[in-house]
């Protein structure tokens, strides 16, 4: 469906717990707590969720946590959604560390693609930023979800920390894309900002030699590299960047994986942005700036009886379809994050849905 400036929204990512086995210092600290599962969605309410929004418009569904493998039965979910006509694809954000565990089932439950965090790849430095000494089972999770056949994309945060040469050479060598995201000022994460994304490109241009935009024709399904090919989409629109979502890659000359980048804060990409989030409570939240959406859990336990029965189940149905399609129409024309000040999203990042 369009929203208020013409915008087609296609693309729902999910958080199904606000858990996480991880603790990184930018996202979620110890101190932060969890808000129990009785208040976090079912594995049904979600499904009547993208049940609704496909009949909107929804055709790319992302899950994310928290962490989400730390739910049991996350291959039951992605399974249903499978199941759901009109889910073109379904993929996943993890940290990681159970991929090992999970590669097989999520593959055969149909997950179409996975993007694993991984900020460093230093076992000190990951300690510390991450709380945990988990770095081998991220790896690991790695090397497994490749066997499976399962496409992998590494993301890696754009801290003021950060040592990027060391993650562009294990992307090389494992023939991985690899994203890096500018830091975005929501909760801890505002303590974490570092330089634009264009100085870390200029950067490694320094390294890799130079950069050029991989771009290729619309209603053309070109095949720009083995490792992206699963990422190139056929468009309706003229010469546009690869892929659906907001990274923008580089081909670098000494190089042969595209490097990608996300640019929240220095490259404002809310003219085109075609997402919604769920929260793991429910909220279908329409830009991570602001507070603006609506509680899709009360409307799903909002007193109704009987859910088997088949008028109160329409009636119900219908009830959440108008509530999206009201709500996504209102979705905010940009966000703020270059005025903070703005902001009325006062929730961490793990909270929200990553």
């Amino acid at each position: 469906m369009l929203d208020q400036y013409g915008r087609n929204i296609t693309y729902l990512r999910i958080s199904i717990t606000d858990r996480c086995n991880l603790r990184c210092k930018y996202c979620m600290p110890d101190e932060v707590t969890d808000v129990g599962m009785k208040n976090i969605l079912t594995f049904e309410e979600i499904w009547e969720i993208v049940k609704a929004g496909v009949s909107l418009g929804i055709t790319h569904v992302r899950i994310t946590g928290g962490e989400p493998l730390v739910r049991k039965g996350c291959a039951d979910l992605i399974r249903g959604i499978r199941a759901i006509p009109g889910v073109e694809t379904i993929t996943m954000t993890t940290n990681g560390v159970l991929l090992r565990t999970y590669a097989a089932s999520l593959k055969e439950a149909g997950l179409d693609g996975l993007n694993v965090s991984l900020d460093t790849l230093d076992f000190e430095e990951f300690a510390s930023l991450a709380g945990r000494q988990n770095l081998k089972e991220v790896l690991d999770g790695i090397q497994a979800a490749k066997e499976m056949g399962l496409p992998v994309k590494i993301n890696a945060v754009n801290r003021k920390e950060l040592n990027p040469i060391s993650l562009v050479l294990y992307a090389q060598q494992e023939k991985i894309p690899l994203r890096f995201i500018e830091m975005m000022p929501v909760g801890y994460g505002k303590q974490y900002v570092g330089r634009s994304n264009d100085e870390l490109r200029a950067c490694l241009e320094d390294e890799f030699g130079k950069s050029e935009m991989i771009m290729y024709q619309a209603n053309q399904k070109k095949q720009v590299s083995e490792q992206i090919s699963h990422m190139v989409q056929t468009l309706h629109t003229k010469e546009v960047p690869i892929g659906s979502g907001p990274a923008v890659y580089y081909k670098f000359s000494k190089l042969t994986i595209p490097v990608g980048f996300i640019s929240a804060i220095h490259g404002k990409f809310c003219e085109s942005c075609n997402r919604v989030r769920l929260t793991a409570q429910g909220y279908l939240k329409l830009c991570l700036c602001y507070d603006k959406g609506i509680d899709l859990r009360q409307i799903l336990r909002g007193g109704e009886a009987l859910q088997n029965e088949k008028d109160i189940q329409k009636a119900l149905n219908e009830k959440l379809t108008t509530a999206m399609r009201d709500a996504i129409y209102k979705k905010p024309a940009a966000h703020c994050f270059e005025h903070p000040e703005e902001m009325t999203e006062i929730n961490e990042m793990v909270k929200i849905g990553g």
